[in-house]
């Protein structure tokens, strides 16, 4: 129920209505609603797309976080894992960011600390899950851009 609380109190303070955020996000203004008045919750791309319309962390909107001036933490130092700033760049991440995220997420496989082979498994994994990411988000991108299209184009008919 914290999740929809949170919502509508970011969406209040940015000043949006229930149908531009819905848009910015996403999703139908009904679904919105219901995720306000906590007779749903997003599910975890939802909610990743949320906190970044709303300019905050998924920690902050899952309440693990408390309550501050700025929910999103300061110089954007990835200390939400769940929204690494280099999961929605639009260039591949970096063999850096890709082991701090490691280094800091305390990755452990059977009970143990992760040797440099399992580390370069995960690294690719991670790469190959970003390109797929991406890619699911140039396409949600393009069928937005296209449906607007239509829209416009039926409303000038």
């Amino acid at each position: 129920m914290m999740i929809g609380k949170r919502i509508k109190e970011l969406r209040e303070q940015l000043g949006l209505t229930q149908e531009e955020l819905a848009e910015k996000v996403g999703v139908t203004r009904s679904a919105l609603a219901n995720y306000e008045s906590g007779l749903r919750e997003p599910k975890g791309d939802i909610l990743v797309r949320f906190a970044r319309a709303l300019d905050t962390t998924t920690d902050y909107l899952l309440g693990k976080v408390g309550r501050t001036n700025n929910p999103k933490p300061p110089n954007n130092n990835h200390s939400d894992l769940s929204t690494s700033s280099w999961w929605f760049q639009d260039t591949p991440p970096t063999d850096v960011e890709l082991e701090e995220f490691l280094k800091n997420a305390n990755v452990y496989f059977d009970g143990a600390p992760l040797n440099e082979e399992d580390k370069e498994d995960i690294i690719t994994y991670l790469k190959v899950k970003w390109e797929r990411e991406k890619r699911k988000r140039e396409k949600e991108r393009k069928t937005s851009s296209d449906e607007k299209q239509q829209k416009t184009k039926g409303a000038r008919e």
